[in-house]
């Protein structure tokens, strides 16, 4: 190859990274966050009720891209009793080995964080909890009121999807689905 390919080619190399390199800017300076995000699950096993909230998720939704990234730590859910929340974190989730979850991909659905308006969307991408990615088309809901967006969904987690073993004394009182409810502001 001459000189002149050579240098050609390097141009275009370098433009090719200062492009991707402003786009990848732009995407991230436009990224809207979670604010005050609630993570809460439910689940009704018959003879005992399980729930747990959890106010530490992180995420950005990229309107421009129509992408999104969550992160929810898996330590960070409260239970009422602490035994609970030992049993979920040590027996179910092992926490220490699977830390978190998290759910990323892209966003269906036309919304417009300047105006006015509920407007239903889905999120269409991988959901990770326990280890085991699942693709995962949830509905959700981004409604703008005043100037001021917040997102909510609502979907069910089967524990068989993930791998999360039920011990067979407790299987009558843990639902092999969970039910998950989150909402937060937008900022």
């Amino acid at each position: 190859m001459s000189k002149t390919k050579h240098i050609l080619t390097l141009a275009l190399l370098l433009v090719s990274v200062f492009v991707s390199y402003q786009v990848h800017a732009q995407t991230a300076q436009n990224a809207v966050a979670l604010e005050n995000p609630i993570v809460h699950f439910f689940s009704d096993g018959g003879l005992e009720k399980i729930e747990s909230t959890n106010k530490k998720a992180i995420g950005n939704i990229y309107p421009d891209a129509k992408r999104f990234a969550f992160k929810i730590p898996i330590k960070q859910f409260v239970f009422k009793k602490a035994l609970m929340q030992d049993h979920f974190n040590e027996n179910y989730m092992e926490s220490d080995k699977y830390p978190e979850a998290t759910f990323a991909g892209s966003i269906v659905g036309d919304y417009d964080l300047t105006k006015d308006g509920t407007y239903p969307i889905k999120a269409d991408g991988v959901l990770n909890v326990h280890g085991v990615a699942q693709k995962r088309s949830i509905p959700a809901t981004i409604t703008v009121k005043n100037g001021k967006a917040s997102i909510f969904s609502k979907f069910i987690i089967k524990l068989v999807d993930h791998k999360i073993d039920i011990p067979t004394m407790l299987f009558k009182k843990i639902a092999e689905e969970i039910q998950v409810d989150i909402t937060s502001n937008l900022k």
